[in-house]
């Protein structure tokens, strides 16, 4: 996975922030500064905790007792994404 720069973690939380203001059901309880840095400080979190999840997959995947497939095959890209699912249920999260 290719990481955001963190300048484009903000833009894309500028850009969210402004839809959330534009939308006449969200009313902003804090300076809409505050609001930016959380939900960039949000997307930061998320996308190490995603890397996170990818990697206990890829160290699954290299545990394996039988030969572990070879990245990049499609036996692989199934485990790959079969684990990965089972790290956000670990967590309590939906896929």
């Amino acid at each position: 996975m290719v990481r955001p720069s963190r300048e484009r973690l903000n833009q894309l939380a500028r850009e969210l922030l402004d839809a959330l203001a534009r939308s006449q059901a969200v009313i902003l309880l804090k300076d809409r500064e505050v609001v930016r840095q959380a939900m960039a400080h949000a997307l930061t979190d998320e996308l190490r905790r995603e890397e996170e999840r990818e990697e206990n997959a890829r160290k699954r995947i290299a545990a394996m007792a039988r030969h572990a497939p070879k990245h990049g095959t499609p036996e692989y890209e199934e485990l790959f994404r079969k684990f990965v699912e089972e790290e956000y249920l670990r967590e309590g999260l939906d896929t």
